[in-house]
């Protein structure tokens, strides 16, 4: 059963057994409980829409829960040519706060998809994810004059 992106939720998986068995050919199986909820990433995917060319940050706050903390040790990007980042800490009630700063450097219109991973000092989810979308459009010319 997949717990990713589960955390603070009940969850219930059912499936089917096939036995030799006669009697009990077919056996009904469910799986349920709660997933304990480890960090939270507000928000948990980024959009940077706007006019290519134009300053498009976005600020993502990772807060890990106190029963795990963890410490982010490395920030990467699975492709990085359209986007910067940057990572810093913060004191929070409970621990560190990390605030992510994610910057769009693409100056053509158009879409984009990547990949940021967070590197934690955490046996129990050494990876965290967040997905990055653009969507570039062209500054009309009429918008154009309007801020000359």
């Amino acid at each position: 059963m997949n717990t990713y992106n589960k955390g603070g939720q009940a969850i219930r998986k059912q499936a089917t057994l096939f036995t030799n068995d006669e009697k009990n050919s077919r056996l009904q199986l469910t799986i349920s409980g709660s997933v304990d909820k480890f960090v939270t990433i507000k928000p948990d995917r980024v959009k940077l829409r706007g006019i290519a060319g134009d300053d498009i940050k976005r600020k993502v706050t990772i807060t890990p829960e106190k029963k795990y903390p963890f410490k982010i040790v490395k920030v990467s990007a699975k492709n990085g040519n359209d986007i910067d980042f940057e990572l810093s800490e913060e004191k929070g009630d409970q621990g560190p706060v990390y605030a992510l700063v994610i910057e769009n450097k693409r100056l053509q219109q158009g879409r984009y998809f990547d990949m940021i991973t967070l590197e934690t000092d955490s046996e129990i989810q050494p990876k965290l994810s967040i997905r990055v979308y653009g969507d570039l459009r062209q500054r009309t010319e009429e918008k154009k004059e309007q801020t000359q």
